[in-house]
């Protein structure tokens, strides 16, 4: 195999891959995206091992949109 061949196929299995994941991440987004602000933040202060990483960070993501600060989402206090 010629090194343009290696370089065409590894290529291809990056995109594949950055595909999947970007449609993994939509659809968390989908589904986070209807949940109350208290659900997310629930799920942005679960320990890692608990959750899934994209779910934790889609929730993190779509609370900034609404104007929570990364204080305000690591606060054990409620909102």
């Amino acid at each position: 195999m010629g090194f343009w061949d290696t370089v065409f196929k590894v290529g291809k299995e990056v995109l594949s891959t950055t595909s999947e994941h970007a449609s993994d991440v939509s659809d968390e987004v989908k589904r986070l995206r209807g949940k109350s602000d208290r659900e997310l933040l629930d799920i942005a202060k679960k320990p890692l091992w608990k959750t899934e990483g994209k779910e934790q960070s889609v929730a993190k993501s779509i609370l900034r949109k609404r104007g929570y600060s990364d204080a305000q989402m690591k606060s054990k206090d409620d909102q």
